[in-house]
């Protein structure tokens, strides 16, 4: 059986993914909470996905 909080580490972020329902996971990146999905597969892409997009936008140019 599978633990109910597991954590990944994506460039410099560490996405935190915990099952709080039978159907329902909880997304957080940098201890902040993101998003919430009803299976892990889904949740640990989006919290990859948002962990990268926010090392892109980290080191993107920034224009005034």
């Amino acid at each position: 059986m599978r633990s109910h909080c597991s954590t990944v580490s994506v460039g410099r972020h560490t996405v935190f993914i915990e099952r709080i329902e039978p159907l329902r996971w909880r997304v957080s990146v940098d201890g902040q909470r993101f998003a919430t999905f009803c299976t892990e597969s889904r949740a640990r892409a989006a919290g990859r996905l948002e962990a990268r997009r926010l090392d892109f936008s980290a080191a993107a140019p920034r224009f005034r």
